[in-house]
């Protein structure tokens, strides 16, 4: 079974995240000599790091190209968020100062919220991130 950690360490490194990505936008063949020459790994590097990917259940190999598995889309749609929330940092730390002040009433905290952030998963998570998730729906 794969656990959270193991996904993590799979694409944590730059050339892994890369590879990770390359999989799941290739619209061509991404076997294993186009996806070395575009990254410019070398052989090691590529199999460790796609070796990797596989065992976290991210990719999978079919007829020598590698496709994302069903989880491995999900985890790519996560890191998209997760570069969409990098690219507002500077607007996330000025939520972060409104939702300190507890002179903000509710509503005028959700519309600066509107105003600054487009994505409406981001908006989704910020205005239920003060709302506990259940630990249940998490196996925990």
């Amino acid at each position: 079974m794969v656990c959270v950690a193991d996904v993590l360490r799979a694409i944590s490194d730059d050339r892994s995240l890369l590879l990770f990505t390359a999989v799941a936008v290739s619209n061509s063949a991404n076997d294993s000599d186009i996806l070395l020459s575009e990254l410019r790994l070398t052989r090691k590097q590529y199999h460790s790091r796609i070796s990797e990917l596989a065992k976290a259940n991210l990719v999978i190999r079919r007829n020598g190209k590698y496709f994302l598995t069903s989880f491995g889309k999900i985890v790519y749609f996560s890191q998209t968020i997760i570069q969409k929330a990098l690219r507002d940092y500077w607007k996330l730390k000025a939520i972060d100062e409104f939702e300190i002040s507890d002179e903000m009433p509710k509503e005028e905290y959700k519309k600066i919220i509107d105003i600054l952030i487009d994505n409406e998963k981001m908006k989704e998570g910020l205005l239920h991130k003060s709302h506990p998730i259940p630990t249940e729906e998490f196996g925990v």
